[in-house]
């Protein structure tokens, strides 16, 4: 037994120099010395082979441990016993002299044998426990076939990697579906490299342009959150993934009720319509296709922290002849709370309305969007997330260009941007750094637009400033604070060249005035002082206010349908 405890002993240490010998390489091959999906790949892969190792270091330490105990209380149990015995002897012997006193003896050497045996036995049971799982639990199984697969799929990851910057499309083009699957089964993080930095939106376009209806099917159920989330892609696609991947989620038990996740599972289902439907395995996207007017889940990135999302309203066949607009929220928006998404989508609905009511037998979409992190406190003084917001908003810009264009065959598609707050910066972020033009951008309550982004003529809009529009309610004091505090530009500035319209309100034409800061207001009151909003009814998207009705028409291009207009850069008066 001593034999197998040192073999044991042996082998836990060997295995721990092993896993540090390995430790140095994992952190050789780290950037900046080998980067790309194949070297995270392999990484991963080093990584889980060094806390195996470590794990089952640990393993053989206790099955030492317990080889030395059992041996202890096999000598102890033995010593124990013949001692046992010696007194049952001498109890025996006495037993003439004084049968009382031989008796109890006799007694008590019988529980001190019972006592080594069962000492003996408890010991017996814990080094065969610890045995099994030194030699049975200590690294996990892997199989010849899985070895082959990580083989082939981390051959072909090195054999696409030309570059130093990792070239996802190839990974769509090179690796089977079942590689891909099983990839992202070992890597979910995988996913979340395509949503910060997916492949050109041309390159996508065209790839999918070239698959059969079963393949593209065949893409849809094996990578959903990757078909369902890449720029470039036509609406209707990315939306079946999106729900595939959804019901699924909307299914999988270990997501927790009230984690943030589950939080927006159900948030999703209301901002879709479809949380009045119960029943086994509905199919949720046709439900959602039967509301009016139709939603879907155009963007939905459940990994992230916070999770991420956008439902698309109305016709999906505005990407081939009709026209698109995105809207972003500003601060508090961020999903994980309960509501977030239903009341940016909710509010959003107002806009496809009014378009609607200004551009009858035209297809609009408009596009609710959370696809950032939102600033919630003083954090909404910074750039950062502004900047990231920015980015993917400008590969989502560019992808549905593509998606028009490309998969649509739109000769001439339209698309517009709207923020609100803090979402008017993330959107001058994403329209400064675009390689196709939008056809108008609308900033609501700007939170300020950053300093590197001088004026219009850095953003890349058809018509440069004629199509770029600016408002702000005159009781609206809460996007004046973010500016003054975060040294942000106004876009109503005469130096940066917006077009402004009015927000306040004509009651001879039947529009309500906005006052206060939120797209849609709520209670009787304007709150105190650190807690100002707006009224119910008098939020700047709200039905049948000024604001609604004219950013509703500057988004569309129909500068006629602009209550009182818009002005040149100059004092902001209607006219």
């Amino acid at each position: 037994m001593e034999s197998l405890a040192s073999e044991l002993g042996a082998t836990a240490e060997r295995m721990w120099r092993q896993s540090n010998a390995l430790y140095g390489v994992h952190a050789t091959i780290a950037a900046p010395y080998w980067s790309g999906v194949a070297a995270e790949v392999f990484a991963e892969r080093l990584r889980r082979v060094i806390e195996g190792l470590r794990a089952a270091s640990a393993c053989h330490r206790e099955g030492a441990d317990a080889a030395r105990s059992w041996s202890g209380a096999m000598s102890e149990a033995q010593r124990e016993a013949d001692r046992a015995l010696g007194d049952a002897q001498s109890a025996l012997a006495l037993a003439e002299a004084s049968g009382a006193d031989a008796q109890l003896r006799l007694e008590e050497a019988r529980a001190r044998a019972r006592t080594a045996r069962d000492q003996y036995e408890t010991a017996e049971e814990t080094f065969v426990r610890r045995l099994d799982a030194t030699l049975y639990g200590a690294l996990p199984h892997a199989t010849m076939p899985e070895l082959e697969d990580f083989v082939g799929v981390f051959g072909t990851l090195t054999g696409v990697e030309t570059t130093a910057r990792p070239r996802l499309l190839d990974l769509l083009t090179s690796l089977t579906l079942e590689q891909l699957g099983k990839l992202l089964a070992e890597d979910p993080k995988l996913a979340q490299r395509f949503w910060d930095d997916p492949p050109p939106p041309e390159r996508v376009a065209s790839w999918w342009k070239g698959l059969s209806s079963d393949l593209r099917e065949a893409w849809c159920q094996s990578a959903p959150t990757i078909i369902g989330n890449l720029p470039g892609l036509d609406a209707e696609t990315r939306i079946h993934a999106n729900m595939i991947q959804f019901r699924r989620d909307l299914y999988d038990a270990s997501i927790a009720p009230d984690s943030p996740q589950g939080i927006v599972l159900r948030d999703i289902l209301t901002a879709l319509d479809v949380q009045k439907f119960s029943g086994p395995w509905l199919d949720y996207e046709r439900l959602t296709k039967e509301q009016w007017p139709a939603r879907g889940l155009l963007a939905y990135n459940l990994l992230h922290r916070p999770p991420l999302a956008a439902v698309a309203i109305g016709e999906t066949s505005a990407e081939r002849s009709g026209k698109i607009t995105w809207t972003v929220p500003g601060m508090n928006s961020g999903l994980g709370e309960p509501g977030r998404l239903t009341g940016w989508t909710d509010t959003i609905i107002n806009v496809y309305k009014e378009q609607n009511s200004l551009e009858r037998g035209v297809d609009h979409l408009v596009v609710a969007w959370i696809g950032y992190d939102s600033p919630a406190d003083l954090t909404v003084l910074e750039g950062d997330r502004a900047r990231a917001g920015g980015t993917r908003l400008s590969h989502e810009l560019d992808g549905q260009w593509a998606a028009d264009t490309i998969l649509s065959g739109n000769p001439a598609p339209h698309t517009a941007v709207v923020g609100h707050s803090y979402g008017t910066t993330v959107v001058a972020n994403a329209v400064s750094d675009l390689s196709h033009n939008v056809q108008s951008v609308v900033l609501l309550a700007s939170a300020g637009v950053e300093k590197d982004i001088p004026n219009v003529g850095a953003l890349h809009v058809d018509g440069g400033g004629q199509n770029v529009y600016a408002s702000q309610s005159s009781r609206d004091s809460v996007a004046d604070t973010g500016r003054g505090l975060s040294g942000r530009n106004d876009p109503r500035d005469d130096s940066f060249g917006a077009r402004r319209f009015s927000s306040e309100g004509d009651h001879v034409h039947g529009f309500e005035p906005t006052d206060g800061h939120d797209p849609s207001g709520y209670g009787t009151d304007n709150g105190g002082l650190f807690d100002p909003h707006a009224t119910k009814g008098h939020g700047y998207l709200n039905r049948k206010t000024e604001a609604l009705r004219n950013t509703a028409a500057a988004s569309l291009g129909l500068d006629n349908r602009i209550n009182g207009g818009a002005t040149n850069p100059g004092n902001g008066k209607k006219q």
